[in-house]
């Protein structure tokens, strides 16, 4: 009897911005990559856009979304568009606009 091999779910993902949200149960994303360029070897930005499965009509445009490949939905269609889970800011973030130091705005001083 064959050993169990642990299945591994190396799904491609990728984060964009939805750029039209028309359609039914369908979102179109962009993504936003940098590369070398081929001659000159500079990181340029290179643009794709994707369309995504959106089954209950969630997402509107300038959402950022995270795309799951999945098994193809339609001709054009093969990743689910799926929420970011908001990530936490490193340490001594506070409430408000006080950036990565903690320090507050001076707008946010208390009036002496």
């Amino acid at each position: 009897m064959p050993a169990l091999v642990p299945v591994i779910r190396a799904m491609k993902t990728m984060q964009g911005r939805v750029v039209c949200a028309t359609n039914d149960k369908t979102v179109a994303v962009e993504v936003v990559r940098l590369a070398p360029h081929p001659k000159y070897k500079r990181r340029v930005r290179m643009k794709k856009k994707y369309q995504a499965h959106d089954p209950d009509n969630q997402f509107k445009v300038g959402d950022v979304v995270r795309l799951e490949k999945s098994r193809p939905i339609s001709k054009t269609k093969s990743f689910v568009a799926l929420p970011v889970v908001a990530r936490k800011s490193g340490a001594g973030a506070g409430a408000g606009g006080d950036g990565l130091l903690g320090i507050p705005l001076e707008s946010q001083q208390p009036a002496a």
